[in-house]
């Protein structure tokens, strides 16, 4: 594989081939630009886990473009500096993302409602209302959720002029959060420290 100093320059002119080339910075050995044929360019780090003959590994930074010539140098400096506090960061972010295709909202709802909900007086209304309210976070990671999520989902109910309802789903949401975390999959809740919407709309003064 070529190596050269790599700067914004350089990385606009390198030229494509048939398959694809990784050009290795010579000012930072491990530090490269992987181009394919279709001419993306994507910054790579090529580290050894251990000593000399120890198993290599390599991390993908990202695309050139989304990712800038200099914010792929630090990205890489971190990765050999995780290296030498005995941290694998291409082994983290392959379970990380094992864990988010592992941790879907739906499949975590459906085992919510089996295991928690079923048990309630109020079971089948929770249960209708979760799925259809939560509707908007099908298909993502529980991971993928924040304060902002939580918010919109009670914001709609609110909007339909149903304050009670609101305040209700907001409440399920909380218990389903917390139960997530309860099995070690969230650390914490994005839903803790929302306020409750009133239950009914304020009078207006006379």
């Amino acid at each position: 594989m070529p190596r050269v100093k790599l700067t914004k320059s350089e990385i606009d002119s390198l030229p494509t081939s048939s398959k694809d080339v990784v050009y290795w910075d010579a000012a930072c050995p491990g530090f490269g630009v992987k181009v394919t044929p279709a001419g993306r360019k994507v910054f790579v780090v090529l580290y050894r886990t251990g000593g000399a003959g120890s198993r290599l590994r390599k991390y993908t930074i990202g695309p050139y473009g989304r990712v800038t010539f200099h914010q792929a140098r630090v990205a890489a400096q971190q990765v050999f500096a995780a290296r030498l506090e005995g941290r694998d960061l291409a082994a983290e972010k392959r379970e990380a993302r094992k864990r988010t295709v592992a941790d879907r909202v739906e499949d975590l709802l459906e085992a919510f409602i089996t295991q928690h909900v079923s048990q309630n007086r109020s079971a089948r209304w929770t249960s209708q209302m979760l799925r259809r309210e939560l509707t908007s976070w099908r298909g993502r990671s529980i991971h993928e959720i924040g304060k902002r999520d939580v918010i919109e989902v009670v914001s709609v109910v609110e909007q339909r002029g149903a304050p009670v309802a609101a305040n209700k789903t907001l409440k399920a949401i909380k218990t389903f959060l917390r139960w997530c975390v309860g099995r070690a999959v969230l650390d914490q809740s994005p839903a803790e420290g929302i306020p409750l919407p009133p239950r009914r709309s304020p009078g207006i003064a006379c």
